[in-house]
């Protein structure tokens, strides 16, 4: 056990670290799906996944900043500090980090306790006193989740700078595993409580062993509190724009369940639901790029090569443009039926798989850009502009409020995803526009015209499956294995579709991939002009 646990720990490259953070977020998605299924086999929609939901909202949102402002703050100054002062003064710089989150932590956990009825009645407004009071208890057991995640965020983002990517999805596997295990056993006795109960207890666990490899590979805490340390200043100056950037991004799903409250009985789960599953797939696609790009980003700016910058952006945007935005069209025509595969069970039945696949339809389509915008702020990160995303992040926060408000009532929840995605798209746009004008040139003369050709190639595949759907429609009152049978009949060959298009269209980042399996599989040879990063 001890030499597997090396292996996973020793330094990875950037083609390895993207595997094992594929693999790794590959199974934190299949078994966070296992738990998300159970709970919709056993609980349903109901006024009580309404108040799980809003519950919710407050941990997500803390979780969010740690993962986001906090990682992408962090990572520019501790590679600057490594780079100058070597281990001693990183440790010190993770040694204030860790007592200043564990203070504001504590003061964080006490303020909920103290306003929890109030802040579950500003996210579901149009929520009953019962699912209010139900959310405010279930808020009270979720906090422990604030500090975990907060001190888990440092030690994560210390294995992250190592390259030591196999531990970090060690540690992020273990945590959805114990939480759907304990799930399982204890649903019986502990209701609707056994969802914060279990997520804590993962928590815990994944803590716990994040800590024992930080401290095997040197990381080593002091009693430092200087407010005055220059890095630690930096890092504040950085995250502090980060962190409001994310609080308002996030203030755009709140509005959602805030005015998903007031329409029927559970469509605050349902836009919940359909989030979550967004969520999963953003987890398996685009999470792994991203954090292998924050990490490249923040090295190649720290010592001041724009050019190999520019280069490492297009080549980010390239790759995950190629799975991301056929994937986007594939959930956008298939939402319905596929939500009900995977979750149509028990308490969940056909009526809950296209209320749900409604929502999920009208989100699909902002998997094609939001990659690309998180690569582009992070390059802004690595440059050590934070101010530039964050005031677009406010300006797309209240497009995004003001077209809810506009298609609440003609779509419903499905007109609250389609706000989320066309803000989100025009958000990426911008950003992409800024960073141009900042660096002089973003490598747009290498990814647009490959995009155009996914893009195009996607269209092809979409237009097989709108065909195959007709010809071969998918029935949710039909069994499990003629609704997977009728699936696959439009995806398979529509996934063979589009990778024969963007070749005929010699799509370069094709080129890519195929040089790539080639070397996996040792085959010499490859196309001619292909590179791979």
């Amino acid at each position: 056990m001890r030499r597997v646990l090396n292996w996973f720990g020793s330094e990875k490259g950037k083609g390895a670290g993207f595997s094992f953070l594929s693999a790794g977020n590959f199974l934190i998605a299949f078994f966070t799906y296992l738990r998300f299924a159970e709970i919709a086999r056993i609980f349903g929609t109901t006024w009580q996944t309404d108040a799980v939901s809003i519950a919710m909202v407050i941990p997500l949102l803390l979780q969010q900043l740690i993962s986001t402002a906090f990682g992408s703050a962090f990572m520019p100054i501790y590679s600057r500090v490594r780079q100058s002062g070597g281990i001693e003064a990183a440790n010190r710089l993770v040694s204030m980090i860790i007592n200043w989150m564990s203070i504001s932590g504590v003061l964080m956990v006490g303020a909920v306790l103290a306003s929890g009825s109030t802040v579950v009645s500003i996210v579901g407004p149009g929520a009953d006193g019962g699912t209010l009071a139900l959310a405010t208890g279930l808020l009270n057991v979720f906090l422990p989740l604030i500090f975990l995640n907060a001190l888990e965020g440092v030690l994560q983002n210390f294995l992250v700078y190592g390259n030591r990517y196999g531990l970090v999805s060690f540690v992020r596997v273990l945590q959805i595993l114990v939480s759907y295990v304990v799930l399982l056993a204890g649903h019986g006795e502990s209701g609707i409580m056994i969802i914060p109960i279990s997520g804590i207890a993962g928590a815990f666990v994944s803590f716990m062993t994040c800590a024992a490899f930080s401290f095997r590979l040197r990381l080593r805490l002091h009693v430092a509190f200087d407010p005055g340390d220059r890095n630690f200043r930096d890092l504040v100056r950085l995250a502090v724009p980060i962190t409001i950037g994310v609080v308002t991004g996030f203030l755009g799903p709140v509005a959602d369940k805030a005015l998903a409250s007031f329409l029927r009985a559970s469509s605050v789960t349902a836009i919940d639901y359909a989030s979550r599953v967004k969520n999963l797939v953003n987890m398996i696609m685009i999470q792994p790029v991203v954090v292998l790009c924050t990490v490249s980003f923040s090295k190649i700016a720290a010592k001041g090569d724009l050019d190999r910058l520019r280069g490492e952006i297009s080549t980010f945007i390239r790759y995950i443009s190629y799975y991301a935005v056929p994937v986007a069209g594939i959930l956008t025509v298939l939402a319905v039926p596929l939500i009900s595969v995977f979750f149509q069970r028990g308490n969940f039945g056909p009526e809950q798989s296209d209320f749900v696949g409604y929502a999920l339809a009208y989100y699909s389509p902002w998997f094609a850009q939001f990659g690309i915008g998180l690569i582009i702020g992070r390059a802004f990160y690595a440059l050590k502009d934070t101010v530039t995303p964050v005031i677009l992040g406010i300006w797309g926060m209240l497009c995004n409020i003001l077209l809810n408000f506009i298609l609440l009532m003609p779509m419903g929840i499905g007109g609250l995803a389609l706000a989320t995605t066309v803000t989100s798209t025009a958000k990426t746009l911008m950003l992409m526009y800024s960073l141009r004008r900042k660096m002089g040139g973003i490598g747009g003369r290498e990814f647009i015209p490959e995009y155009l050709k996914i893009l195009l190639s996607t269209l092809v595949m979409v237009g097989y499956i709108v065909l195959a759907v007709k010809f071969v429609p998918i029935d949710l009152h039909s069994s499990l294995s003629s609704r997977i049978g009728r699936l696959a009949v439009a995806i398979l060959p529509g996934a063979c579709i589009y990778v024969g298009t963007t070749a005929l269209l010699r799509s370069r980042t094709f080129g890519d991939y195929l040089e790539i399996l080639r070397r996996k599989l040792g085959i010499q040879g490859g196309p001619p002009g292909t590179r791979t990063s």
